[in-house]
């Protein structure tokens, strides 16, 4: 058995009790602010009537109400994000894969889905960029875009940490930048989760401009992540169990697809 199928199995094993939101009000006095994107598609966006949408948005949305705990969703760039996190100021994020530094400022829950990081390209050069290695970028002068503060695996941490990546890196602020970067030519190629690039890029009408680049860096389950100043251990705990009675229903795994983590050992749970 994998450990995430242990852990989910030992996890549905302690769910008891009916009280599915018993003693919240002692972790959830007053309304959360959780940061989402407002065009990462199709996890996180907003739609024309400016509401929060996605499967991420409905996940969130679902756990939170399971423990009867209110939220408040905040748009704000993702290095931001991390900041008013680590102060306080915002309570949770999603898609946050764990690091040493971030565990110095935050708790994580377990896994809620997976997440693939790679190279979106323009469809034109997909045969074109023979890339093996990071060390390609530099040798055939690349330049990549890149989300400040995005963990995209250790291999890519260390290229970004090397001076010699520096030329190779153009920092974007959105997915949308991003997507009007590589269009334009002003990049080579992005380094995000093709999924979502691919889904917003669809959604501008640009959706045969770009194919996803056979390279991968990352391929990892991703974390909420809650600030360790506002959120108590508890309140992660308590979303913790329903999260592993969500991944083992049907509407979770139909939703998430290939993304989705194995339901624990067991019937579907509707």
């Amino acid at each position: 058995m994998s450990v995430i199928k242990a852990f989910l199995f030992a996890v549905l094993l302690l769910i008891a009790s009916p009280g599915k939101g018993a003693d919240a009000d002692a972790f959830c006095e007053t309304p959360l602010n959780i940061r989402v994107s407002s065009d990462y598609l199709p996890f996180s966006f907003k739609d024309t009537s400016g509401e929060f949408r996605g499967i991420d948005v409905v996940l969130i949305q679902e756990l939170f109400s399971e423990i009867d705990c209110e939220i408040n969703l905040v748009a704000m760039p993702f290095k931001r994000a991390i900041i008013e996190l680590a102060a306080g100021h915002i309570d949770m994020m999603p898609f946050a894969s764990i690091t040493k530094k971030r565990k110095s400022f935050a708790h994580f829950s377990s896994p809620y889905r997976y997440e693939t990081a790679g190279l979106i390209v323009r469809t034109e050069d997909l045969q074109r960029l023979k890339i093996n290695s990071l060390q390609d970028v530099i040798d055939n002068n690349l330049v990549l875009g890149h989300e400040q503060s995005a963990y995209r695996g250790g291999d890519f941490e260390a290229f970004l940490a090397d001076p010699v990546s520096r030329p190779h890196i153009y920092n974007v602020v959105t997915t949308t930048e991003g997507i009007r970067m590589l269009e334009t030519y002003r990049i080579d190629a992005l380094v995000e989760s093709p999924a979502a690039i691919l889904a917003a890029a669809e959604e501008m009408g640009l959706g045969s401009r770009f194919a996803e680049h056979p390279f991968t860096l990352i391929s990892d389950p991703v974390h909420f992540m809650f600030s360790s100043k506002s959120v108590s251990q508890e309140l992660v705990d308590a979303l913790d169990l329903a999260l592993a009675r969500k991944i083992s229903s049907t509407a979770y795994q139909t939703s998430y697809g290939s993304m989705a983590l194995p339901r624990a050992d067991g019937p579907a749970m509707d």
